[in-house]
Formats: structure tokens, C-alpha cells, sequence
């Protein structure tokens, strides 16, 4: 039996949408019994539980506005996406344990079978959690340099330590744990001790490291790492991934990290996947604002609930556009949803870094700026 699979309430197998099918979900016949069914090739939700921080980054964008998602909605959404056959949840924000029930949020959601991911700056993680948090799939902590530089570019005192702890607490209660690091002209050197404290601290016991480049617009350039800092941050990023090899650390994006750096580094182009992009039918996002087949499409469906939201309009639109090449693209490599989007939007960007410019898959222009 796939993974995917699952089953009508008369216990026949439910089919999957043909592959060539665009629109995000699609009523279909039981085979067995002929009650109308919904099949789609959703994996995974993303939920922003709030745009709430207890942190003021210097990269930080997001929205002013303090909206917040609340409990009810959640479970609700949870319960839709479950129902779909998602496997997948993951929670961010802002600082999602902000939000004042994130701990009965996470256990509804265990209590449904999903799969749960959690992205947290570490400074509000309690002691008192870890045997709830143990559930989780994994847990990643970002912390984006040693202790001086971390704090500065979180603009929180202790930050570093606070981090350094909940990773610690984590890989001691046997949590599956990692930690993304925001590459950027303030840390760009010291990425390699980073690592090295890191894997130090848990005993070995860390499980994957994230690189990803600061998402930029123009009046924040400056953030972005300077052309003469590269030589030195690719040698880093090459004994990383060397000294991941010899410990078992799962070293994340290491076809755009370690062969096509300034690519990924590049975040001033936008790119289309050769291809198409699946993406709007195997992901969904979820915040105050509504529900986003792609964050980067910039269109927020407002809907009542998760499935209203996922039969609209607008979403098959979404959907079409991008397996059309019609979407706004992306910019550079940073995101590696899966590997079907990594194989497409790296060939589309290579063709036009390269000799060969393909406006299919490129756009360019003054919007294309800004992400």
C-alpha cells in the first residue's frame, strides 16, 4: 500500500488524480460504492501560527500587522488536511511558541497522525516540554553564528544561549533536530566554528544543518555577502560538508551550496522550474491572512475552510499558472521544496547563468526584485 494512499468511508481504495490533472484538488467517483470523493497529491501544510516574534532580526520581513491564528482555526485546518491525506505539518510563524496554545496545537495534531515540524528561534523552549515535544518529527533551531554575532543579528541579548540550550535539551531527549542558518555579510566566517560548536554541544547528535541565504529586498542589500567574502565562505561550506560526511550530519542543499554558490547566493533574478512547478498541488500554506497555494505567488485565498479554499478559483488558477510557467518564479535556488522543483529550477537557472537565456523560465524587470 502507497503512502499516499487512502480509503472511502467503504473502505475501497480512494484513486489519485492523473498526473497531468492541474487543478489542487479534484471530486471523484468511489470506485467501489460511487460516493463523490476528494483526491489530490497533498503532502504538506505549512502553518504560521502567528507573525508574532519575541526577536527583532535584522533580516527579518515579515508583515507589520500582528495577526494570529487561533487554536480552533488550526485544529480545523489540521483536521481537513489530515482528511486529504496529508502527511505532513509544519509550524512557524513569527516564533510560533509565541502563540499561547502551541503545546495543545501539537498534540492535536499527533493525536491525527501527521507527521509534525517545528521552526523555532529556541529562546522560549521549557524544560518541562521536552517529553511533549518528543513527538515531533524534528525540530529545527535557527541560530546563525557564534554568540556576539548571533545576538546582534537577532537583536537579543543571550539569544545564542538560549538556542545552544533548547538544541541541547532536543538531541537529549532523542528529538530528531537540526538547525538553519541565514548565510549573510555579518556571519559569513564564522559558519565553519558555528558547526563545529554546534556538533560539540549535542554530543554528536545533530542530525542536519541548514544554509540558506538572507532573503533580501533592495533597501536591506547591504545584508547580502560581498563578492570578496565568497572564496572564504565556499572553503567553509566545503570542510562542513566534509565533516558532515564523517559524522552521519545530514548537510542540506549541498548541490547549490558546494557546485553552484553564487547562484544560490544570487537573490535579485527570479526563476521558473524547466517544467512547470508542482509545488501548488503538493503544499499548502495556512496563516491569518488565509490559505497560499505558493507563498511566492503572493495570493492569499481567504475561505472558510481548508477544502472551500482548495476548490476556488483562484486556487486552480495558482495551480495552472505555475505548472504553465506562468507563476512570478522564485528567486535563486534557496527554497529545494522537492526533488522534482530542485531538478527544474536548477536547469532553468543554469540555462540562463549560462550561454543559453531562456525567457521561459527567467524573468526579469524591476518587480523581479523583490520577493
Amino acid at each position: 500500500m502507497s503512502d499516499r494512499e487512502r480509503h472511502c468511508a467503504c473502505g475501497a481504495a480512494i484513486p489519485q488524480p492523473d498526473p497531468a490533472e492541474t487543478r489542487p484538488v479534484v471530486r471523484l467517483a468511489c470506485p467501489a460504492c460511487g460516493r463523490s470523493v476528494l483526491a489530490s497529491r497533498y503532502e504538506k501544510m505549512d502553518v504560521a501560527l502567528s507573525e508574532e516574534c519575541n526577536f527583532h532580526c535584522i533580516m527579518c520581513r515579515r508583515p507589520p500587522e500582528s495577526g494570529r491564528l487561533s487554536a480552533e482555526e488550526v485544529f480545523g485546518v489540521m483536521e481537513q488536511a489530515a482528511e486529504l491525506g496529508m502527511k505532513v505539518i509544519s509550524f512557524c510563524g513569527g516564533e510560533p511558541f509565541v502563540h499561547p496554545e502551541i503545546l495543545p496545537i501539537l498534540q492535536r495534531a499527533f493525536e491525527l497522525g501527521l507527521a509534525v515540524q517545528l521552526t523555532t528561534n529556541g529562546s522560549l523552549v521549557k524544560p518541562e516540554m521536552m517529553e511533549q515535544l518528543a513527538g515531533l518529527d524534528c525540530l529545527t533551531v535557527s541560530i546563525d553564528a557564534l554568540g556576539p554575532t548571533h545576538d546582534a543579528i537577532r537583536r537579543h541579548p543571550g539569544a545564542f544561549e538560549k538556542a545552544c540550550r533548547t538544541l541541547k535539551m532536543a538531541s537529549a531527549a532523542g528529538i530528531t533536530c537540526g538547525t538553519n542558518t541565514v548565510i549573510q555579510r555579518a556571519n559569513a566566517a564564522e559558519l565553519l566554528p558555528l558547526f563545529e560548536h554546534l556538533l560539540e554541544i549535542t554530543g554528536g547528535r545533530l542530525h542536519y544543518v541548514r544554509h540558506a541565504p538572507v532573503e533580501v529586498v533592495p533597501e536591506t542589500a547591504e545584508l547580502m555577502v560581498s563578492a570578496d567574502q565568497v572564496p572564504e565562505l565556499r572553503s567553509q561550506l566545503g570542510r562542513i560538508a566534509a565533516a558532515c560526511d564523517r559524522t552521519g550530519v545530514f548537510f542540506c542543499h549541498r548541490t547549490q551550496l558546494l557546485d553552484h554558490l553564487e547562484l544560490y547566493l544570487d537573490k535579485w533574478t527570479r526563476h521558473r522550474p524547466l517544467g512547470g512547478c508542482a509545488i501548488p498541488r503538493k503544499f499548502i500554506g495556512y496563516s491569518h491572512l488565509g490559505f497560499y497555494l505558493c507563498w511566492h505567488q503572493g495570493h492569499s485565498i481567504r475561505a472558510r475552510s481548508l477544502i472551500e479554499a482548495l476548490e476556488s478559483a483562484t486556487a486552480a488558477e495558482v495551480a495552472s499558472d505555475a505548472a504553465g510557467g506562468r507563476c512570478p518564479g522564485c528567486n535563486a535556488l534557496t527554497y529545494s521544496w522537492d526533488e522534482e522543483w530542485n531538478a527544474g529550477i536548477l536547469a532553468g537557472k543554469l540555462v540562463i547563468d549560462g550561454k543559453l537565456p531562456d525567457p521561459d523560465t527567467t524573468i526579469h524587470g524591476e518587480w523581479a526584485h523583490c520577493d
